[in-house]
């Protein structure tokens, strides 16, 4: 049961890492990367460099024992080469494989005031958590794009909506 514990946010890590591979495969280059409306002109692209850029940035702050996702490299290949993409995430996969043990470190937060950055007491499985949590979150937007401007492509039912609201939705229906 321990092991169990250990391993689920990594789990639910590659879950989302697949999902994110699998609609990549499914975009063309251009609707991987076209500014959209819908998404206040940005791109599935740059939602999903933000996303794997947290992934990476929790395994760079994990090594100096405090992360801080406002380092983020914000790199423009991620949002432009979708071959280049997919590997990244294979490299994301491979470090994470490795598995992650909870232990202590700090989180830097940004605030309403630019040069104001506390850092906070917290563990690396909260963080990994928090990771996951983020990137249903940004999933969820990547969902709405599609639906509105790229029906054609197919998306896995739970995508973008957190574990938690399909549960609950599991349990209303079934009552």
């Amino acid at each position: 049961m321990v092991i169990q514990k250990k391993m689920i946010h990594v789990k639910e890590l590659m879950l989302i890492f697949a999902s994110i591979e699998n609609l990549i495969l499914q975009l063309t280059q251009r609707e991987y990367s076209m500014p959209l409306l819908i998404l206040s002109q940005s791109s599935i692209s740059q939602h999903i460099r933000h996303i794997l850029e947290f992934y990476h940035e929790f395994l760079v702050g994990m090594q100096r024992k405090e992360i801080d996702f406002d380092l983020r490299k914000r790199s423009k290949l991620l949002e432009v080469d979708r071959e280049y993409t997919l590997k990244f995430i294979a490299s994301l996969q491979n470090q994470f494989q490795i598995g992650i043990e909870d232990f202590p470190l700090s989180v830097r937060v940004s605030t309403h005031e630019k040069e104001i950055r506390p850092t906070l007491n917290t563990s690396s499985f909260r963080e990994l958590s928090y990771c996951n949590e983020h990137s249903i979150h940004h999933m969820a937007f990547i969902k709405i794009a599609l639906t509105h401007s790229f029906p054609h492509i197919t998306v896995p039912e739970g995508f973008g909506i957190a574990y938690s609201t399909q549960y609950a939705s599991q349990f209303t229906s079934s009552n």
